[in-house]
Parts: structure tokens; C-alpha cells; sequence
């Protein structure tokens, strides 16, 4: 009498609390897998062996420049703020930009990228214009016109593009030299803060 007393009391709590027991569960079941999803793994045992491991580069990682020319003297630094002398035109400018020579006057892709444009300008002469990741590009002119790239061509970190020249005619009084700009998502940034200039 008393077992057939226990298997009701049972049966009753079973039927009373059997769904709550069940959504308990299966919640329990669920929130587990949330977790486990959330955390990016998955529960030890799991993961088969021969699922490959992929490495992911770190996007924090460093960006280093090429010096866009060998051992480079910076005739005009970078200024947007403070006007500057243009001797050529005689008239106090903005200057977003680096003006440089060098012995040598071998101008360098400072970043791997493509080609984007190869053009020329009165104001500005023989002018490369190269699209590189991470949102840089990088414009090189007052370069001779025999220049050593043709649009769409893909270059690499300190491939010769070209030799510095007086062709811009901004900057004539200032002889041969390279006037280097560097954008960054779409603004002109001080190529200063990338590169590594010293006033010689």
C-alpha cells in the first residue's frame, strides 16, 4: 500500500512538473550552446582533429614605409596650418606636402600597391599617383618625365618608380626633387609622421 502511495505521489509530481522539468532543460541545453557560440569554440571533445587552425593576422600590427628616396635631405617639410614662402611663385602658401632630394634623385614606391594614375601637369609636372591597403596613397611628382611605371602596373615597397626632376613649375627655383603627398582615407596626412625625415 505504501509503495503504490510513493509511485502515485510520483506519477502526480511527474505530471504536475513534468513540462517545467522539460523547459527547464531545454533551456539549460540552449543557453549552453549560446555560450559556447559566443565564446567562439566549442565544448572540449568537439573539434575534430583534423579541422585546421587558421591563423588570423593581427590588424594592429605595424605599417613600415620605404623612404620614397635614398638618404633624403627635406628641403620643404609638411604644413597645413602655418602659411610658407614659395620662392618660385613668390607668395605665401599651405604646403601638404614634403619636398625632397637626394644624391642619387631615385625616387622609391614607399608602400607595395598599384599604379592608380600617370599623368602631367603644367603647375605640377611628371606626377604617379599609387593606391596601397589600409586606405594610404601616395602621389610623387616633379619627377622626370621617363618615368619607370604605366598605370594599372602593381609595384612593390622600394621599387624604383622614377628620378626626381624641376618639372613642376610651383617649385622650378627649387631644382630637382620630389614633391611627396600621402592621403590617408581620402585626407592628406603629414608623410613626416610616417617616414623617417631629417633637415640636412
Amino acid at each position: 500500500m505504501e509503495n503504490n502511495n510513493k509511485k502515485k505521489s510520483l506519477l502526480g509530481f511527474i505530471k504536475k512538473y513534468g513540462y517545467h522539468m522539460m523547459a527547464a532543460a531545454l533551456v539549460l541545453t540552449l543557453s549552453l550552446g549560446i555560450v559556447f557560440s559566443s565564446l567562439g569554440g566549442t565544448p572540449a571533445g568537439d573539434n575534430p582533429a583534423d579541422t585546421p587552425v587558421v591563423d588570423v593576422p593581427s590588424s594592429s600590427e605595424a605599417i613600415v614605409f620605404a623612404l620614397p628616396a635614398n638618404d633624403p635631405t627635406v628641403l620643404k617639410e609638411f604644413s597645413s596650418t602655418e602659411l610658407m614662402y614659395n620662392e618660385t611663385l613668390e607668395q605665401w602658401e599651405s604646403h601638404k606636402a614634403v619636398d625632397l632630394t637626394s644624391s642619387d634623385q631615385k625616387v622609391y614606391a614607399v608602400l607595395s600597391g598599384v599604379v592608380t594614375s600617370v599623368e602631367s601637369s603644367y603647375e605640377d609636372g611628371t606626377i604617379i599617383t599609387i593606391t596601397h591597403d589600409n586606405g594610404f596613397v601616395s602621389v610623387y611628382s616633379s619627377l622626370d618625365s621617363e618615368i619607370l611605371v604605366e598605370e594599372d602596373d602593381t609595384v612593390t615597397k622600394g621599387q624604383e618608380i622614377a628620378k626626381m626632376s624641376s618639372t613642376s613649375a610651383n617649385e622650378q627655383n627649387q631644382g630637382n626633387h620630389l614633391h611627396f603627398e600621402l592621403f590617408k582615407d581620402g585626407q592628406k596626412v603629414d608623410p613626416s609622421n610616417y617616414l623617417t625625415l631629417e633637415n640636412k
